[in-house]
C-alpha cells in the first residue's frame, strides 16, 4: 500500500471545476493506475482511496492505493509545475505492521454519515447523529474513543471539524445532480482490534468513496 499526497493549485480553472465536481477529481485519481486496476473487478476493489483537506490555505488531495502512483498528469491539470517537490509517496504497509492493540492516533476522517430506512439510504443530518455513526462505525473498525470528563460533562475524544450538504453533477453536462451530506471528523482514536483496524484503513469507513470520502488516517497525537 502507498500513501500519496499533492498540493492542489486553487488558483487553476481546472482545479476550481475538480473541486466542484468530485466526479472528475475521482477520474483523475483513478487515472494514476493502471487501467486493470481501477476496473470493477474483485481485485480493483481496493484500488484506491481519496480526500481532499483544506489546511492553513492550503488544499491537499491525499491518495491511498495498493500500487504505487503516477500523479504527473494531476500536477499538470491541478498542482503546482514549479515547486520542486510535485507530490509525496510513501509506503504504508510498514505502518500498517506497526498498529497494536492500546496504541492511541489522532484521526482525521471525511465521511459520507448514512444509514438504510425501508431499503432507502438517507443521510444523517444532525452533528449528534453523526457522531453516533461513527462511534457505531468505530466499533466495527478495530477502534474506539476513550471518554474525557469537563465539569462533570463527559464528552468522546473526537469532534466534527466541518459539515456541509453538497450538490453537484457527476459531469458539467448532466441535467441531474448528487446530493450528499459530508462530515470531515477529527480527534483521538485507541486501536482495539489491529487487524480490522488495517482493513478499515486500506478500504475506507462508509459511503461515497467515489466522491472523496471514506479515507481514514491516523497520525502521531497533536
Amino acid at each position: 500500500m502507498y500513501l500519496s499526497r499533492i498540493a492542489i493549485n486553487k488558483q487553476l480553472r481546472k482545479s476550481r471545476q475538480a473541486l466542484a465536481f468530485p466526479q472528475m477529481m475521482h477520474a483523475a485519481v483513478m487515472g494514476s493506475f493502471p487501467p486493470g486496476l481501477t476496473d470493477g473487478s474483485e481485485e480493483g476493489k481496493l484500488r484506491a482511496l481519496w480526500r481532499i483537506d483544506y489546511i492553513d490555505e492550503q488544499i491537499w488531495l491525499y491518495v491511498l492505493s495498493k500500487v504505487k502512483p503516477d500523479f504527473k498528469h494531476i500536477v499538470e491539470q491541478f498542482g503546482w509545475q514549479g515547486s520542486e517537490q510535485l507530490w509525496e509517496t510513501k509506503e504504508y504497509n510498514d505502518f500498517l505492521d506497526r498498529l497494536a492493540i492500546g496504541q492511541k492516533w489522532h484521526f482525521r476522517l471525511h465521511a459520507n454519515p448514512a444509514h438504510t430506512v425501508e431499503g432507502r439510504i438517507l443521510p444523517h443530518v444532525t452533528a449528534e447523529h453523526q457522531k453516533k455513526w461513527l462511534i457505531g462505525k468505530a466499533a466495527k473498525s478495530g477502534f474506539a474513543f476513550d471518554n474525557i470528563e469537563i465539569d462533570g460533562e463527559s464528552y468522546d475524544t473526537f469532534d466534527i471539524v466541518s459539515r456541509d450538504i453538497i450538490k453537484f453533477k457527476k459531469l458539467p453536462t448532466d441535467k441531474t445532480y448528487v446530493t450528499l451530506t459530508v462530515v470531515t471528523f477529527e480527534g483521538t482514536l485507541v486501536v482495539e482490534d489491529v487487524e480490522t483496524l488495517r482493513e478499515a484503513l486500506c478500504v475506507g469507513v462508509g459511503r461515497a468513496k467515489a466522491y472523496g470520502c471514506g479515507l481514514l488516517t491516523l497520525a502521531k497525537q497533536k
